[in-house]
């Protein structure tokens, strides 16, 4: 459990740790065109997609580490019905601001995941209209049906779908872990304070090496030049 944030950020506190080899499952959340692509513009403007560009590298590490060790791959998208209809009225304070614009619908090319991936026939991808994984879904019976007990997590946003998605899987009594280099929030500051947010409660909070070589798989990250933005 961290004691200080600063040195935790700064990794004084954080040790490599081994994750579950067995009844283990990776959840991959939201790595879609218009959280990972610059040439989808579905996003509110003036918000940088670079840091979410930064976790493309290691979610690929990792699913291509789960498919190595035998370990169920599940996929979740941010998609909303016709004319969003099933999205969340804006509610407090967003119910003073100027309406966003209308996006992540579904058949609109902008909620695809990332061709990076290359989805396999025999790997699920779960549909939400909520940050969280668990809500509104088919995930928890997906995980029960196949006796799934730790849970690996990683995507976008940490502080958003990620840290919401752990938090729901804590409660649920998975064990659940979170991989640091990646995932990716708008603002470094968000995605450090929702890491060690998660990592005094809800989850253990690791990184892509940790996972390959818990699943003893070469340690290494792909080479995406194009995801990273270079």
């Amino acid at each position: 459990m961290p004691t200080n944030f600063e040195a935790w950020m700064a990794g004084e506190e954080r040790e490599p740790f081994d994750v579950p080899t067995t009844d283990t499952a990776l959840i991959v959340v939201d790595m879609q065109n218009s959280f990972c692509k610059d040439e989808y513009d579905e996003r509110p403007p003036g918000r940088s997609i670079e840091n979410f560009k930064k976790a493309v590298p290691g979610c690929v590490a990792l699913v291509e580490a789960a498919r190595a060790a035998g370990h169920m791959v599940i996929f979740t998208r941010y998609v909303h019905m016709f004319d969003n209809a099933d999205e969340k009225p804006a509610s407090g304070r967003r119910a003073t601001l100027a309406p966003r614009a209308k996006g992540l619908r579904l058949g609109t090319p902008g909620i695809e995941l990332i061709d990076e991936f290359g989805v396999r026939d025999d790997e699920f991808v779960i549909d939400k209209s909520r940050p969280s994984s668990f809500y509104g879904t088919r995930l928890e019976p997906l995980l029960t049906a196949n006796k799934i007990q730790n849970v690996i997590i990683c995507g976008v946003t940490t502080n958003i779908c990620v840290e919401t998605t752990a938090r729901d899987a804590h409660q649920r009594g998975y064990d659940t872990y979170v991989v640091e280099d990646a995932t990716g929030e708008f603002e470094e500051s968000r995605h450090w304070h929702a890491l060690y947010t998660i990592a005094w409660s809800f989850g253990t909070v690791v990184t892509v090496e940790d996972v390959q070589r818990s699943w003893g798989v070469p340690i290494g990250m792909p080479e995406l030049a194009d995801a990273v933005g270079a």
